[in-house]
């Protein structure tokens, strides 16, 4: 994958991430979602 393919899911997986922290989410958690968003490709 080239990385302009790669911005896409970076961003998705960053938006599950700040979403989860904003209702109430510690940072560790956010950081569990955004490795695991980015592994599925979310």
């Amino acid at each position: 994958m080239t990385a302009i393919e790669q911005l896409p899911v970076l961003y998705a997986a960053a938006e599950y991430s700040l979403i989860y922290m904003l209702f109430g989410g510690g940072f560790v958690g956010a950081i569990v979602i955004y490795f695991i968003a980015r592994a599925l490709g979310k």
